[in-house]
């Protein structure tokens, strides 16, 4: 099993990073041959979509930098996590950034997407109100859907205001983030 985690938050000890990392950990107890590839975005060298189109006309990017190793998982890999926190009522840049740069696969000389890829989508935000996102969650599973990547869990971390590691007092989250990636 090829699992890549994409965590679109700069604190390596956020709840971002926090439920990720114990959807990784469910993965691995379950999977121990599990090859897996975590990466925060913001340490990715990945460039701003250009508009130049040769995706279109190529079906790739021309780009040279940290997405292409992305885009060869998407082609072969089994799980992607994706997970951002929600700043200023959409999720980080460094997630938006990643999302841009998919855009090579809704033409017709698109990339292969493994069909089998399963996504599970983590967003956390500060309001304590559940729904409060779910225009964002729905937006962002639509356009991966566009691109050939099918959410199949998601995971919506609220009521984590401002401390980075809020969500290490709520065990019945993590026993959740656990068993999804258990069960994946």
């Amino acid at each position: 099993m090829k699992v890549l985690a994409l965590i679109g938050s700069a604190r390596k000890e956020g709840n971002t990073a926090v439920i990720v990392n114990k959807i990784l950990e469910g993965i691995k107890a379950k999977n121990k041959k599990a090859k897996i590839n975590s990466y925060f975005l913001h340490e990715l060298n990945i460039n701003p979509c250009q508009s130049c189109y040769s995706c279109i006309k190529t079906g790739r990017c021309a780009q040279k930098d940290d997405m292409q190793k992305i885009y060869k998982f998407l082609k072969d890999g089994d799980v992607l996590i994706l997970g951002s926190p929600i700043y200023m009522d959409y999720v980080s840049a460094q997630t938006k950034l990643f999302i841009d740069r998919l855009f090579p696969y809704i033409h017709e000389k698109a990339p292969e997407v493994n069909k089998n890829l399963k996504a599970i989508l983590v967003i956390t935000w500060g309001w304590d109100k559940e729904d409060a996102y779910n225009n964002v969650i729905k937006n962002i599973e639509k356009v991966l859907k566009w691109h050939k990547i099918n959410v199949k869990k998601v995971i919506k971390g609220y009521g984590y205001q401002y401390e980075k590691t809020e969500v290490l007092e709520d065990k019945k989250m993590l026993n959740y983030a656990y068993r999804i990636g258990y069960n994946i």
